[in-house]
């Protein structure tokens, strides 16, 4: 603006000097056509000041028109490859409602998280359980394998150190999700995958269920691990249905999830806005959770089951059950050590003949998986047994979803 100024101020200054001095050129003319002249030399040089200034104004509006096509364009290509993402977290059916809630629900998981972190440290008890084998490994990202490093149990520090890490790792979204496939035998195709838990440290260290699961029991922290799983699992599952449907998923959920009303209320408003995935996701749960089970948790069991979820049973150590009232209750799956099922063997606690439990099943329609699977001669044991499932080393370690599906 001031250099416009500047400039109009030098044509009148200069039309001014005209109309003062064209006298003493022209003494023709009188003072007051001199300033005729002068008005008219003003108002010229003003046209051509707008008349050029409009010009520039236009090849500026030009190149910037230029410049937000250019930007819109990109914009448009960016939020097409944004949908692109989104569709493929959606699933074929582009649920997006349901990855809205997802985030929803990380965001309340981390910050109920941070919550958690000003409170004081729990004391630690040695117990844990769990169907994997414990290691701890220093390794990048990637898990290049070595040796285990097994904790020993009085090991307070390291204890320390373990839900040092849970807790940062959480809340730093550093819970990955690795899958161990369930096959059907005797083609040893992968039918089922179980999901698995694995938190990385600062270091690039990783802990494993067995070795944080108790901890983090104690520490309260096992129904945020619970849910960041189930996150990680519905949005792989989206993923792996755009090409294959048939697959399954087994997910883990602790008694302590249930119990925790906060928790379940998350978890179940979750399941709910992903009930489309009913035919993928079955939710798994310990033998002995189930057997404890307090009237809040079985609720909690028969509100998933409406919703059409179906529950596998896991770390089972006794046979003697009624097979169809766990089929009633939507339990399609048995999880059984291989070990107790070869023939011969010590075998479980049972109310019918070892030989009989294949066609009790089968009326059931509940599926019998044999765990720790780890060398051939098992699985001839298990086909002699009519075991139909098989999981184990022997079929493959839990590796991350890229490597696995």
């Amino acid at each position: 603006m001031l250099y416009h100024l500047v400039i109009v101020a030098a044509y009148a200054m200069t039309s001014v000097v005209v109309g003062r001095q064209l006298p003493a050129f022209f003494p023709e003319l009188d003072l007051i056509a001199s300033y005729w002249i002068g008005g008219s030399f003003f108002l010229v040089c003003a046209l051509a000041h707008e008349f050029v200034m409009r010009r520039v104004e236009r090849v500026e509006l030009h190149r910037e028109i230029k410049v937000i096509r250019r930007d819109l364009s990109a914009a448009e290509s960016g939020l097409e490859r944004f949908e692109t993402i989104l569709g493929g977290l959606a699933g074929e059916n582009e649920n997006m409602d349901g990855f809205a809630s997802e985030m929803k629900l990380l965001r309340k998981l981390l910050n109920q998280l941070s919550s958690e972190m000003k409170k004081e440290t729990y004391s630690v008890p040695a117990k844990t359980r769990g169907s994997e084998e414990a290691f701890a490994v220093k390794s990048r990202p990637s898990l290049v394998a070595t040796p285990p490093q097994t904790i020993e149990e009085n090991d307070e520090e390291r204890r320390a150190e373990i839900l040092e890490i849970v807790r940062s790792g959480l809340q730093e979204n550093r819970v990955d999700l690795y899958l161990q496939p369930i096959v059907r035998l005797p083609q040893r195709r992968a039918r089922y995958y179980e999901a698995f838990s694995r938190i990385r440290g600062k270091e690039g260290e990783i802990i494993t269920p067995r070795q944080y699961l108790a901890i983090a029991e104690e520490a309260g922290l096992v129904g945020t691990i619970d849910n960041l799983l189930l996150i990680r699992c519905v949005q792989l599952i989206r993923r792996v249905r755009q090409r294959n449907s048939d697959v399954g998923f087994f997910v883990n959920v602790s008694a302590r999830t249930m119990r925790d009303t906060a928790f379940f209320q998350q978890f179940v408003e979750f399941l709910d806005r992903n009930n489309d995935l009913t035919e993928n996701l079955i939710l798994e749960f310990a033998q002995e959770d189930i057997d404890a089970a307090t009237d809040q948790v079985k609720e909690g069991l028969a509100m998933l089951s409406n919703m059409g979820f179906t529950f596998s049973m896991d770390q089972v150590v006794r046979l003697d059950m009624d097979f169809q009232q766990l089929a009633d209750d939507n339990f399609r799956y048995l999880k059984v050590s291989a070990s107790d099922l070869l023939p011969g063997g010590y075998g479980l606690p049972m109310n019918i003949h070892p030989e009989d439990l294949h066609e009790a099943l089968a009326r059931a329609k509940v599926e019998l998986i044999a765990s720790q699977v780890e060398d051939e001669d098992t699985v001839i044991g298990l086909l002699d047994a009519d075991v139909s499932f098989g999981q184990g080393y022997l079929f493959g370690v839990p590796r991350p979803p890229q490597s696995s599906v």
